[in-house]
């Protein structure tokens, strides 16, 4: 997760596509993806939760960033696959933020 929103903060692309589940990989829009990279300014991750079953994990995190001097927190339930002993995204869940 952490490689992820290090390659998310850097703008490469190329190795959310290499760290995404094959099966799931023709949901992700890369051009959406790059265009909010590009925005953002990417401010720290917080991992909220993590577990490991096997082949399966999950995360559960929340990244912080701004677009245009505003503050955004961007929390997510995302699962994992493993294969060959490495890990690839599988899909994501956006979690809801209580305002103040």
């Amino acid at each position: 997760m952490r490689s992820r929103y290090s390659a998310f903060a850097k703008n490469q692309m190329q190795y959310l596509r290499d760290t995404t589940d094959p099966q799931t990989l023709d949901l992700i829009d890369d051009d959406a993806n790059k265009e909010w990279a590009e925005r953002a300014k990417f401010l720290k991750l917080e991992i909220v939760h993590a577990e490991e079953k096997g082949t399966k994990g999950v995360v559960e995190f929340k990244a912080f960033y701004s677009v245009d001097d505003e503050d955004y927190v961007h929390h997510e339930v995302s699962t994992f696959r493993k294969q060959a002993g490495e890990w690839f995204f599988k899909s994501g869940k956006i979690k809801a933020e209580k305002t103040k």
